[in-house]
């Protein structure tokens, strides 16, 4: 070939090459080619009102593995589900709303793309594109519904550079991809759909914390207790106090705090489905069989079957929490085994998810390494029940007073039983009886105090069946650094502490010799006809003049008159001094005596006694001086009754 026929072969084929760049850049004849004819016009011109949707579909893809994951939530005979979730339960109304809002009449701006070759560059590849080989460019695609109708179906791409709240956005049936300003505010966060707040508790009602740190013996399916921890406080303003705390032993007020802190915030990364024939709290029901698939799985995530009273039941290897609130609404919660996967494997699992436990660590070990969205989280079961011995013993309702004076006026034959009534029911306060006010205000504590436990009976039983509800079908994942601060032990949560110094503390003083009780003794008698004192409160009876011939005789009224017995008080009033210094040393114990001894001196002094007031002479034994009175001013009728003789004498 010489040089004029090469160089031309040389321009031919340029200029082939330009051709067909210029040709592959160029609108299809069949779609517009005029690019801007539809610039300016809403993408979906009869979706205008965003209450018609009821359903939204988010699909996005994942470069790194290729996968396309798409998250859901629709309203079904009235309730928001998030299908591609289970269909758990969604607060959906208000977030589509948003979503649709910012949707409404989303019109075409200018043209960035016209073909295919556009679409990796601007990001609008469909995520639900078929083509393995294509991972780079895909874009969201974002569908609102209504029932089975398609409101809007749009794929958006990158935002436009240099112009915030410009997205390139592709209809999914055109090749061309426009300019569009979005407001949206969507988000496929599985939290920001739902109810994060697992517990749902408020710290200041809690009362009691059970932590129970156990295992199971998989081979015998036996519980194996390590130890329990019972943590009370009677309400929120006192210390918590563990059961069995030693006097050298002191609670982490630190780690306590954690536990209550990290229950309250306890949030919801993940759900699963509970298996078919286990309740709300647990227990198996009908028939099963331990290579039942759905236990099988349960055992990858930690969870074993194991019998009790009550019948089989589900333990899990990591322990217990007890939460109590002042209401009586107890939460079980039972930690499963922990795993490591990316946000899609933690909120609803990977199609083999049966083999997570098992590839967990795998995943762990390479988790520091790759970074790429992977996480460690754990499995949770949660119970709750309801018991109301937290709440207390229902209130007693106080007795009425007996009423007074009614017999009196039944006993009145003239007295009109309406009229008594109505004159009872008019009673003033002024004329009620102190029982009866003392009545009436344990009355009104009584009614407050009824109804404060009614209220909260009401309150933990409404409270504790919502929560079965929500809890029924569901078990849930957690992050794995909730657990560890949940899960504590014996000495994550006690100090010893030196027990507190004596030095300086006064020395006892040594105990007294324990003093007997002094004993009354009996004072001689001054006449025979004094009657015999047989106990300290029988009163004596007056000398009858009968028993007193000779002094009748003699004439001798004025000395009966003295000789009666005076009332102790006056008796004490008239005794000398002499006489109570003497009681006094009678008290004490050294000049106590038996009454055995008392009882003898006393008939040995009654007989010249006796001759002596036949005489009208003292009997020098009665002196006061000689013999002392009885402490007790009660126990002195014999003693006054010598006085009195005396001052007549």
């Amino acid at each position: 070939m010489n040089p004029m026929t090469r160089t031309l072969t040389y321009v031919g084929v340029a200029f082939v090459c330009v051709v067909l760049a210029v040709w592959s850049g160029m609108p299809t004849p069949e779609l517009n080619p005029d690019d801007s004819a539809n610039v300016g016009e809403p993408f979906y011109p009869d979706f205008e009102d965003p209450i018609e949707a009821t359903g939204v579909r988010v699909t996005v893809f994942n470069e790194d593995t290729a996968e396309a994951k798409t998250f859901e939530v629709s309203n079904k005979n009235g309730a928001w589900t998030i299908p591609s979730h289970y269909d758990y339960p969604a607060d959906g109304k208000d977030q589509l709303e948003k979503t649709a809002s910012s949707l409404v009449a989303v019109k075409r701006g200018a043209v960035a793309g016209v073909s295919e070759q556009d679409w990796e560059r601007l990001g609008v590849v469909d995520p639900l594109s078929d083509e393995v080989g294509q991972r780079k460019g895909r874009g969201e695609r974002l569908t609102l519904t209504n029932g089975g109708t398609t409101l809007l179906d749009l794929i958006i791409g990158n935002q436009v550079d240099n112009r915030e709240g410009f997205f390139y956005v592709r209809h999914p049936k055109e090749k061309q991809t426009y300019v569009a300003e979005l407001d949206l505010e969507l988000t496929t966060d599985f939290g920001e759909w739902i109810e994060p707040d697992l517990l749902q508790i408020n710290t200041t009602d809690l009362r009691e914390m059970v932590i129970k740190d156990y295992s199971i013996d998989e081979s015998s399916r036996r519980i194996v207790f390590n130890d329990v921890l019972k943590l009370r406080r009677p309400d929120a303003s006192t210390s918590w106090k563990l059961e069995g705390q030693k006097e050298n032993e002191k609670l982490k007020t630190a780690a306590i705090n954690q536990i209550i802190t990290t229950a309250d915030n306890l949030k919801i990364i993940g759900v699963r489905p509970k298996p078919q024939g286990l309740s709300s709290d647990l227990k198996l029901t009908g028939s099963f069989s331990t290579d039942d698939f759905g236990l099988l799985d349960l055992q990858s995530k930690g969870y074993y079957v194991v019998p009790t009273q009550g019948g089989a039941e589900l333990f899990a290897n990591e322990g217990d929490l007890e939460v109590v609130t002042e209401n009586g609404v107890v939460y079980v919660l039972r930690f499963g085994e922990v795993f490591t996967g990316d946000e899609f494997d933690i909120e609803v699992g990977s199609a083999s998810e049966s083999g997570e436990a098992d590839a967990a660590e795998d995943k762990a070990e390479t988790v520091e390494e790759n970074q790429d969205g992977l996480k460690q989280s754990r499995y949770l079961f949660v119970t709750v029940q309801f018991d109301p011995t937290v709440i207390g013993e229902k209130p007693e309702k106080p007795t009425p007073p007996a009423k007074q004076g009614d017999d009196a006026e039944k006993s009145d034959e003239t007295a009109d039983d309406n009229s008594e009534a109505t004159e009872g029911d008019e009673k003033s306060g002024d004329q009620q009886t102190p029982e009866e006010r003392e009545y009436e205000d344990a009355l009104a504590k009584y009614e407050t105090a009824l109804a404060d436990y009614e209220r909260k009976m009401k309150a933990g039983q409404e409270q504790v069946a919502k929560l079965n509800e929500r809890f029924a079908d569901w078990y849930y994942v957690i992050d794995a650094e909730s657990f560890d601060k949940l899960h504590q032990n014996r000495a994550d949560l006690i100090e010893e502490v030196e027990p507190e110094s004596t030095e300086g503390e006064p020395t006892a003083s040594p105990e007294k010799p324990e003093e007997k009780p002094t004993q009354p003794v009996a004072e001689p008698a001054a006449s025979s006809e004094q009657p015999e004192m047989k106990a300290p409160e029988e009163k004596p009876e007056p000398a009858d003049d009968s028993g007193k011939p000779e002094a009748a005789e003699n004439g001798a009224e004025n000395k009966e008159a003295a000789s009666e017995p005076d009332s102790p008080a006056k008796a004490d009033s008239d005794a000398p001094a002499e006489m109570k210094e003497t009681d006094e040393k009678a008290a004490s114990p050294e000049n106590s005596e038996t009454p055995a001894d008392n009882k003898e001196e006393a008939e040995k002094s009654a007989k010249p006694a006796e001759s002596s007031a036949e005489n009208g002479e003292e009997s020098p034994e009665s002196a006061p001086s000689d013999k002392p009175a009885p402490a007790e001013s009660a126990e002195k009728p014999a003693s006054d009754a010598g006085n009195g003789e005396n001052a007549a004498n």
